[in-house]
């Protein structure tokens, strides 16, 4: 035991000399190589990352460059008094340059114009003044006593004929409107629903561009008019269609209304859409009308947003813009001036080409903040790789400008302004947080990483090999020193009954014969039970080293063993123990050494004998099927545990059982059983149940008939 241990240390100690701490040298080496690899990634990605901010910052400012340049070729030429006439080609620039959200004029006075707006409605501070045009003296005495008959004695016939006659008196447009509304109201008052709608046609067809003396627009006052009139007349039809176009117009501003006369006559048409629809009126389709007046209301919320957007920069831009240009550095006066202005939540990128804020007045650009966080976005997103890098467009306030889907979680890398700082954002670089299994796939691209797979893979190798090494020497060990105490034990025994019997008998202190010819008996039973261990050890040395030599012949196996079995029962009967053969007729040859084949039966014959327990009888059965013969050993003892079943065939093994643990024995009946048989191309299996007995088969191929004819032994 003690060379086993200093065995295993040998074992152990060269592994770690040998294998282990070069093994560990070599990965700490491979691990440093990983590392160095991957700072190096990231110095890489951190140049990759500072790269990209400067091309987002050069390609915005390029972009911003592009549309003043644009706009310089544009106006060029322009001035105050042709900024209206400028129209179509700034259109036509908005179209062109996504980037730009407005083009603005700023008057020499201070006053900011928006030439290319397409706004919904105008300031109320810039609402029309009533028109200078009065009314002649006769004409307005024909209104004063129409008003009089109408809203005081409600004498409608003569109120028309009042109005018509004031009418026919003027010869201005705005006038001609107001009298004719008045006309077209006495109508209406009067119950001549056909002639107040065709007064209102007249109104709508040759005065809607005009306003009244207390600037009120003719034209949707007449469409309002015009609606009520069809519907007093019971068509609901055609005066749905007109307060639905009535509010589309409104939406093309085929009228320039002020703020509060848009919402005034624009919710006044939404208002009558409803309260007809609200009717179920029969032959319409109400849910075709809701969904169109949804249409409209929707496309009004979103203009209406960008025209609050511009008028209030109107306001902001006459009050700051003149003073922010002249107060630009020679930097920014070198580059253009750019700006940020602020107001009631919304953040204005304006810009103005670098020219002097002459008399006649200067040009810029309100730059669209929405574009412009979409060219960053594509920038970046054609630049950056996705599953290694995150990134963020922040504003000065911290808010969110552009971003991926999700906010970047993982390290920052740099963050990055524009140039000159317009826009005033800042751009935020991330490195994207990996997965075990990312990081693995990103380490097996280097080849450290093969280096540190190769070493470990080594160390576990060596590793497992010397465990099962040092296990084996164990096991080995202890079998060795099972068999030499077990093997003593079998050896001390029979001779020490042979030495004190031939003591005995060579002394003469027998004094009878029988007693003398039991003695003899004793000494032959004895002497053949240890040349039988001898010849087991010896038989199974020679078969592992391949030494032994089988003198192979045509063997009647059934014949073999129930010769076999008659010379055992002969030993044992006396011992009361029952050894039965059940042989099959006309068993096919096998080709076989005789003796081995009678020692594997015998031993199988032994054990099932040895551990039988009270019903001391073993069957020994001879069959052939399907070319082979089959020896079945079958006893009624003890049985073998299930998890045994596997080792019973290992060299040295007994099984734990305590019968078995008492029973004589090497433990090496079995393994040269499975050894011979196999040398003679058979097979050896066995199946159990514990407490109820075993049986070991033994198959051996059979000769077929055509090969005993070949035989040169029969």
């Amino acid at each position: 035991m003690e060379l086993s241990l200093r065995k295993r240390r040998k074992i152990t100690l060269l592994f770690v000399l040998g294998i282990g701490i070069p093994s560990l040298v070599l990965s700490y080496l491979a691990f440093r190589g990983i590392r160095n690899e991957r700072a190096l990634l990231e110095q890489r990605r951190l140049g990759e990352h500072r790269a990209l901010a400067q091309h987002v910052s050069d390609t915005v400012a390029a972009e911003i460059l592009s549309a003043e340049r644009n706009l310089a070729r544009v106006v060029a030429g322009h001035d105050s008094a042709e900024v209206v006439y400028a129209g179509r080609s700034l259109h036509d620039l908005k179209h062109l340059h996504p980037l730009i959200d407005e083009v603005f004029y700023i008057e020499a006075s201070g006053i900011v114009l928006l030439p290319a707006a397409e706004l919904l409605y105008l300031s109320n501070v810039t609402e029309a003044q009533p028109a200078e045009e009065a009314w002649p003296s006769a004409a307005a005495a024909f209104l004063q006593t129409g008003q009089q008959l109408e809203f005081r004695e409600q004498r409608y016939g003569e109120a028309q004929a009042s109005y018509r006659r004031a009418l026919a008196a003027v010869s201005a447009p705005v006038l001609e409107s107001e009298a004719l509304i008045a006309i077209s109201r006495v109508q209406r008052k009067a119950g001549q629903t056909e002639a107040a709608l065709r007064s209102c046609g007249t109104l709508i067809n040759d005065y809607s561009h005009v306003r009244t003396t207390a600037g009120l627009p003719v034209g949707p006052i007449a469409r309002m008019e015009r609606g009520a009139l069809l519907l007093a007349s019971g068509d609901t039809a055609a005066a749905l269609e007109a307060y639905v176009t009535l509010k589309e117009d409104l939406l093309k501003r085929v009228w320039e209304l002020p703020r509060a006369q848009y919402h005034f006559f624009a919710g006044s048409a939404a208002d009558s859409i409803e309260g007809v629809l609200a009717q179920s009126p029969a032959g319409i389709t109400v849910e075709s009308y809701r969904d169109s007046l949804a249409d409209l209301e929707a496309q009004e919320l979103e203009r209406g947003e960008k025209t609050e957007r511009l008028l209030l920069f109107q306001e902001i831009a006459a009050e700051n813009l003149g003073t922010r240009m002249t107060a630009g550095s020679a930097d920014a006066e070198a580059a253009g001036r750019r700006f940020t202005l602020e107001s009631g939540g919304h953040t204005y990128l304006v810009s103005v080409p670098d020219r002097e804020l002459d008399p006649d007045g200067v040009w810029g650009l309100v730059l669209d903040s929405d574009a412009m966080s979409d060219l960053v976005h594509s920038v970046v997103e054609n630049g950056l790789d996705p599953a290694t890098s995150d990134w963020i467009v922040r504003g000065r306030d911290g808010r969110t400008i552009s971003e991926r889907e999700e906010l970047p979680d993982g390290p920052l890398t740099i963050n990055a302004t524009f140039a000159d700082n317009f826009p005033p954002w800042l751009i935020e670089f991330h490195q994207r947080p990996q997965s075990a299994y990312r990081r693995l796939f990103a380490s097996s691209q280097s080849i450290y990483f093969y280096m540190f797979l190769l070493i470990a893979s080594i160390l576990v190798f060596g590793l497992v090999l010397t465990v099962r090494a040092v296990a084996h020497e164990l096991e080995l060990a202890r079998l060795k020193s099972d068999f030499v105490s077990t093997v003593s034990h079998e050896f001390k025994s029979p001779l020490t009954s042979i030495r004190h019997m031939a003591e005995m008998l060579q002394a003469g202190s027998v004094p009878s014969d029988e007693r003398r010819s039991r003695y003899y008996d004793v000494l032959v039973e004895q002497s053949s039970r240890l040349s039988s261990l001898v010849t087991n050890i010896l038989d199974l040395a020679r078969l592992e080293e391949g030494k032994k030599e089988f003198q192979f012949e045509t063997t009647n196996i059934g014949a073999l063993v129930c010769d076999l079995v008659s010379t055992t029962q002969q030993r044992v009967g006396h011992e009361g123990v029952v050894v039965e053969a059940h042989i099959e007729d006309s068993l096919p040859s096998v080709r076989a050494d005789r003796s081995a084949i009678s020692q594997a039966v015998s031993n199988l014959v032994e054990n099932a004998i040895q551990y039988s327990s009270d019903e001391k009888k073993v069957n020994v059965r001879v069959s052939t099927d399907a070319g082979f013969v089959t020896v079945v050993v079958e006893d009624f003892g003890v049985g073998i545990p299930e998890n045994e079943i596997d080792k019973v065939f290992d060299r040295f093994y007994r099984g734990g059982h305590p019968l078995t643990r008492s029973v004589k024995g090497s433990g090496l009946g079995l393994t040269l059983v499975k050894e011979i048989v196999e040398a003679h191309s058979g097979s050896v299996s066995v199946e159990s149940e514990l407490g109820r007995g075993s049986r070991f088969f033994v198959t051996l191929p059979a000769i077929m008939e055509n090969e005993d004819a070949k035989d040169p032994d029969r």
